[in-house]
């Protein structure tokens, strides 16, 4: 059993990565740009659900057809290609939807102005995290990957804050900062 799902993980890893740390980036990118823009926590916490829901979907979308097209240019069955496609899609949508939640719960529990920094700081901390847990499976230094996913982060960050700044100043909304 343990094997099976050992396999499973192993199989799922692509999909694993890049819906956490594409979740994770964008979504505390796009939400620190928000949160920057306006004062509204309804707002800020409409357009994280709203971000989760749609990315969600399009990446599933997304590894849904990309499985498929990969498997059927090798020529497999067509059950097991669709197998592998629905799981691959089941796999991202949950992947991202989890990545997702760590930028957005600051912003539930904690008024904009403060959510912003546990925001940033519980992302790079995932992304870290998932960086190394993706070691295991790339064989490369747990160091290097950690960096790298928590550099594309802080990117991510300074991206949707300083949109957000200078579009709440050309259109003269008040910022949080």
């Amino acid at each position: 059993m343990q094997l099976r799902i050992k396999n499973s993980v192993i199989e799922s890893v692509r999909e694993i990565v890049f819906g956490l740390e594409d979740s994770l980036v964008s979504t505390m990118g796009a939400l620190t740009g928000i949160a920057i823009g306006t004062e509204d926590r309804s707002v800020i916490i409409l357009s994280g659900l709203v971000i989760l829901a749609v990315e969600a979907t399009s990446m599933a979308a997304g590894s849904f057809l990309s499985t498929q097209t990969a498997e059927l240019a090798e020529e497999k069955s067509n059950k097991t290609v669709e197998r592998k496609s629905v799981k691959a899609a089941i796999v991202m949508v949950v992947s991202y939807f989890f990545g997702g939640i760590v930028p957005l719960a600051p912003y539930i529990f904690l008024k904009p102005s403060i959510a912003i920094f546990p925001s940033v700081f519980f992302t790079i901390l995932a992304l870290a995290g998932v960086g190394v847990w993706a070691s295991r499976y790339t064989k490369r230094s747990f160091l290097r990957s950690a960096g790298e996913m928590v550099i594309i982060s802080l990117a991510a960050a300074a991206i949707g804050y300083f949109v957000g700044w200078l579009v709440s100043h050309y259109f003269s909304v008040n910022t949080l900062l």
